[in-house]
Parts: C-alpha cells; structure tokens; sequence
C-alpha cells in the first residue's frame, strides 16, 4: 500500500532535484486517487478491472481467490509501466496448480516503485467447491521500504466466494473481502485497504464476456467498474473497460493458445497518462 503520509515524509528529505519531485507528487496522486487493490493481469486489467467473477486464472490469487478453482494449471507473468514512467512499474508473478479432489492452490508476488520507494506483496491462496460454491482465501504478506525510513511488513488476509448460474450461456456471480483481518502496518499503525467488492460475468456465447463490479473501500466512494471482451477470429480477443473513482478507461487484446497467451493492456488515468502492460502465461 502506498501511503500518502509516508511518500510526503520521504519527499521532504529528498535532495534538489528536477526529476524527483515531480515523481513524488505523481506517487503522491496516485496514491491518493487509486484502487485499494491493483487488478493484476492484463485480461483483467483491459476490462475496467472487474474480476470480482471473472475467470482469470492465476491472477485470481490477486483478484477474488475464489474463480482460482477448476482453472488450468499455469505460471504467469505480468509488468505495467504507469504513466510511460519506468519508476512506476508494476511487475508480478502468479503460478497455480488444480487437483479435482483436493482444490486449487496458487501463489503470487508483486513489487512496485524504485529503489528509494517499494512495495512489495506475496501472496498465496487456495480455493475448494462444495455443491456449487466456490470458496477461496489468501494470505497477504505486504512490505513497504523507504530509503533512509527503513522499512515494515504485516500479513493479511483477502477472501471470496462465487457461484455458476444455471442460464443458458455461462453466467458468474461473485464477492471478495480484502484485509478481513483489519491489519495495519508500520510504528504509525497506518490502516491497509479494506474492500468489499460483488460482481458478475457472462459469457454471451464464445464470441464475447461482458462483466460488472461494484466496489467500495472503506476509504473512497463506490466505484463501479465495467469490461466487454470479443473474440474476433479463433483464437484473438478484443477488450475494453472503464471505471470510475478515479475514472479510468482500458483497451486490451490478447491471443490464446491450448498452452500459451499473450495479453496486452493500455490504461488511461483521467488526469495521468497512458500505461501499457503486458502478460504472458503458460498452462498445462
């Protein structure tokens, strides 16, 4: 989590110079304006972040733990580079495994910022189906280190539920907590972001996904996010996406294989820039 207390403390510590301060003051915006949780994943990502009951793979782990279960096997790996700004990269890596008895289980590590500024997270998460109900939770491990602050660390936990419905086509509902454990990091006890989010999504036929979320922070307004996906020959999708609190808008692609994927994802901050991202995924 970045905290805008934190990024101020740091900034006034900051030697002269030109390229810092407007960094920080961009980290400072950002840090205000964004989501409680980064959407992790390019697919997700393209699509307004609505992946409350989005199918998503290993980035469920990230996302609702609970769409973790039944998915194929796969390792994937995900980098954004916010606002055309190599300083504020995201980079993540997810990885999950499924047995038809025993459940899903799945890991993922994330880290943002540069070396005088970075936040980490690791996570793992597991998800099991009892008579149609999916049920997963995850384990957040967060770190936070700022030159010359030192550094802090706490755990939390995210869980989530989703269910099928029995319609023609394939329809999603869904809803996931995140830091049901209240946790709070640092000698200040600054409070993590906790959110309740519930959503759907359905798959029209195989050619298009439209999805829906409402999200609220206990710190923010309710932001409803929004995503459509379109299959335009075989194997090649067209996404887009939009949200609001802070307004954002999202384009995407993506080409998928019986064993790889590529999906690319473009994002634009109402009053920041453009950020592209990629992710590449292996499945078995």
């Amino acid at each position: 989590m970045k905290t805008t207390a934190q990024i101020k403390k740091y900034y006034s510590a900051l030697r002269p110079n030109v390229l810092f301060p407007a960094l920080l003051l961009v980290l400072m915006f950002w840090a205000e304006t964004a989501e409680a949780q980064l959407t992790l994943g390019a697919r997700g990502a393209s699509m307004g972040e609505s992946v409350t009951a989005l199918p998503s793979g290993s980035w469920g782990v990230f996302g609702n733990p609970a769409m973790l279960y039944g998915t194929d096997n796969e390792a994937a790996f995900y980098g954004i580079r916010n606002f055309g700004l190599s300083e504020l990269t995201d980079m993540a890596f997810a990885a999950h495994y499924h047995h038809h008895n025993y459940g899903s289980i799945a890991a993922g590590s994330h880290t943002y910022g540069f070396e005088k500024f970075r936040e980490s997270r690791f996570r793992l998460g597991y998800a099991y189906e009892y008579v149609g109900i999916q049920a997963g939770i995850a384990l957040n491990y967060t770190h936070i280190q700022i030159q010359d602050y030192g550094s802090a660390g706490t755990l939390l936990f995210d869980a989530g539920v989703a269910y099928p419905l029995p319609v023609p086509g394939e329809l999603w509902i869904g809803a996931k907590a995140t830091n049901i454990s209240r946790s709070r990091i640092g000698e200040a006890r600054e409070e993590l972001p906790r959110e309740l989010s519930i959503g759907f999504s359905y798959k029209l036929s195989d050619r298009g996904t439209i999805t829906g979320d409402v999200v609220k922070d206990v710190r923010f307004p309710v932001s409803y996010r929004g995503g459509i996906e379109v299959r335009l020959v075989d194997r090649l999708y067209m996404r887009g996406g939009l949200t609001t609190e802070p307004v954002t808008y999202s384009v995407g692609m993506g080409f998928s294989h019986q064993s790889f994927s590529i999906n690319l994802v473009a994002r634009q901050h109402y009053a920041l820039d453009w950020s592209p991202g990629l992710d590449f995924s292996l499945s078995w």
